[in-house]
């Protein structure tokens, strides 16, 4: 068995700060009386809102402050102001979301695409692809009751995918809807939408039931002498039916085409990416311990269909995991589980020029894991977690994913983490048939995070993290994908709310970036010169999976005469490093300029009819132009675009 050790300079670090917060002087009842209140399960917010609870740091429901990472929870109000989920985590500190010639590609902790998107246990990632995760209009928020975003490895409890975070998608249930509720939204570039919720409750059954469909031009320009771009299309069904807390049935299926132009090859494409998936779960409770089994069946169905070519795939998935809970003496919480997965990426083929090439006549993997963590309340105000996951890979064989944390409480109303864990993800099937035998990637994260909480009025906490990075899989400058050397990652994290009044929050955030990747990937670059038959060299810098050093957000939400909601926030990008012209790719300016924008929503209830709802919602406020990275070459922003959406419940 292979025996995992720390860096020796982290463990006396871990350890030493172990023994300082144990023996730290406390002060009397007051600090035991919060101490307590921060470590209970559930409990209210000031103004009467649920309190904000994430259950994938420990697979068990527990307040922010006592979970063994650096959590964000987006739920209620808070959550309607964004119409995607990229729009969502560009709120989040740590997150930056970028675009591409079709998409955003969105970086936590300065790795694009690192983290595992999930809803109802089912993971949106499989061997054919981690990284296609829904994003955009593909994906409604309509149906999400809240979002649970953990910065920081999570393998081990969640394998593979969950290299630099987990995003969990929580879904709404019958019982909070209790009727049908209609909605249509209409909006620049032509975008045009509905979609319909129902639910019920009763009896110990809940029932839900979502299903929309949308169309939109997108804001990117046509390609000059062509005809005019198909506009983009949208559909998506989900559906819940559970009894108690004993069963649960679910499903998704999603729809989607995206048109995009490239405009340095004056080349036209289309791609859809859609995961679907049905999963049931079944769950007994007894005294001191629990019993969790659920099944799932997933399909990805790909395309991307270009000028000349055609890369298509229809991936299934299947996966199994038991999971058993006990608590022991009261104080300690134990967790034991294994899971199997099974996926055929078999059917992949490529077309170009009318000649079509089965990449794979067998491919198929499997994964078998078991992990165990323990948690372990030592104090009333000091809380520590262990987990290890094994996960055996049939193409990459065996790994181990490690985590430790720290929680402890202190001077009433501080909290302070020290976290560790590790990670890996292995190469998609799209990078395999380009370039055989990558190694996995693979992260060890260590953590530190002070906060101060009180009341749920006012929270600040400062994050501090290093990351190494080992085999991380990237295109360089030359378009060439391999896996790079051991590099690290630092930066820090500074998140604030404060709510001074009943009818006002405030939040703001700010995220740092700085270590070895913030200085990009070299390449050489070879040119032959016929006209004096010599061969010259040059080295350039690409800065393509580079995140900028400077993220910053603030947002203030203000309630007045009771039925209206004004809604803004700001959303900062530092300047951009960005990799010097070569041929048709690229830009020759060697950067891209800072930019700030600005979204506004105004939301008004029960009006001009009870149960009614009207959104109005602006993006780039004041149409700030800026630019982005595209694989090819530099893309133009969104510009100023408003929607406007009328919804009624029955």
């Amino acid at each position: 068995m292979k025996i995992i050790k720390f860096n020796s300079k982290y463990r006396v670090v871990f350890y030493g700060a172990f023994i300082l917060f144990l023996f730290f002087p406390q002060k009397g009842k007051a600090s035991e009386t919060i101490t307590e209140n921060i470590f209970e399960d559930t409990g209210l917010m000031f103004i009467g809102e649920p309190l904000y609870t994430v259950s994938i740091a420990s697979r068990k429901a527990e307040p922010l402050q006592r979970a063994p990472a650096a959590v964000t929870v987006i739920q209620g109000k808070e959550l309607s102001n964004y119409r995607t989920l990229s729009e969502v985590l560009r709120r989040v500190p740590g997150f930056f979301v970028d675009r591409n010639e079709l998409k955003e590609r969105i970086y936590l902790r300065g790795i694009p695409d690192s983290f595992l998107v999930m809803m109802d246990g089912v993971p949106f990632s499989s061997d054919a692809s981690t990284i296609d995760y829904p994003r955009g209009m593909e994906l409604s928020l309509d149906y999400i009751q809240k979002i649970e975003i953990i910065r920081g490895p999570g393998s081990a409890l969640w394998g593979p995918d969950a290299f630099s975070g987990i995003v969990n998608l929580v879904t709404r249930n019958g019982e909070g809807l209790q009727g049908i509720k209609i909605k249509g939204e209409t909006g620049s570039y032509d975008t045009l939408g509905t979609s319909t919720l129902a639910g019920f409750a009763k009896k110990g059954w809940d029932g839900f039931l979502f299903g929309s469909v949308s169309h939109t031009e997108g804001f990117e320009r046509d390609l000059p002498g062509r005809e005019k771009r198909k506009d983009d299309r949208y559909g998506e069904i989900y559906g819940k039916l559970s009894y108690k807390d004993l069963f649960e049935l679910s499903g998704r299926f999603s729809r989607y085409r995206d048109y995009y132009t490239i405009r340095n090859f004056s080349l036209e494409g289309s791609e859809y990416k859609s995961f679907s998936f049905v999963q049931a779960t079944l769950n007994k409770s007894f005294a001191d311990s629990s019993l969790s089994m659920q099944g799932w069946y997933q399909y990805f169905d790909s395309l991307d269909d270009y000028d000349l070519s055609r890369y298509e795939q229809f991936n299934r998935q299947y996966g199994g995991e038991v999971k058993y809970d006990k608590t022991f003496f009261g104080n300690n919480f134990a967790t034991l589980g294994a899971s199997f997965r099974y996926n055929d990426g078999s059917k992949t083929k490529f077309k170009f020029n009318d000649k079509t090439f089965d990449y794979f006549q067998n491919y198929y993997t499997h994964l078998a894991s078991v992990y165990f963590q323990d948690k372990w309340k030592i104090l009333d105000n000091l809380e520590t977690t262990f987990g290890i996951r094994v996960d055996d890979h049939s193409e990459y064989k065996r790994f181990y994913s490690p985590r430790v944390g720290i929680n402890y409480i202190f001077w009433d109303y501080f909290n302070i983490k020290l976290l560790y864990g590790r990670a890996f993800r292995t190469p998609s099937l799209a990078v395999i048939i380009e370039k055989p035998g990558l190694n996995p990637e693979k992260i060890d994260s260590y953590e530190a995070a002070v906060g101060f909480y009180y009341k749920n009025i006012f929270n600040i906490e400062f994050n501090y993290f290093y990351n190494q990075l080992e085999d991380i899989i990237e295109r360089d400058a030359r378009g060439k994908i391999s896996n790079k050397g051991n590099e690290n990652i630092k930066g820090i994290e500074v998140s604030l709310t404060w709510l001074p009044l009943r009818s006002l929050a405030l939040y703001a955030n700010y995220s740092h970036l700085f270590g070895d990747r913030q200085r990009g990937l070299q390449s050489t670059i070879i040119q032959n010169t016929a006209e004096t038959a010599q061969t010259t060299e040059s080295t350039i810098e690409s800065f393509f999976n580079v995140a900028p050093d400077n993220l910053f957000n603030f947002g203030v939400d203000y309630s007045f005469c009771t039925r209206f909601r004004l809604n803004l926030s700001l959303n900062y990008v530092s300047k951009r490093k960005l990799t010097r012209a070569v041929g048709n790719f690229y830009d020759a300016s060697g950067s891209l300029s800072s930019y700030l924008t600005a979204d506004v929503n105004l939301f008004i209830t029960d009006f001009p009819l009870k149960n009614a709802e009207i959104a109005l919602k602006i993006k780039n406020l004041f149409d700030k132009k800026y630019y982005t990275r595209g694989v090819f070459g530099r893309v133009t922003g969104e510009g100023s675009s408003m929607y406007l959406s009328l919804g009624y419940r029955f």
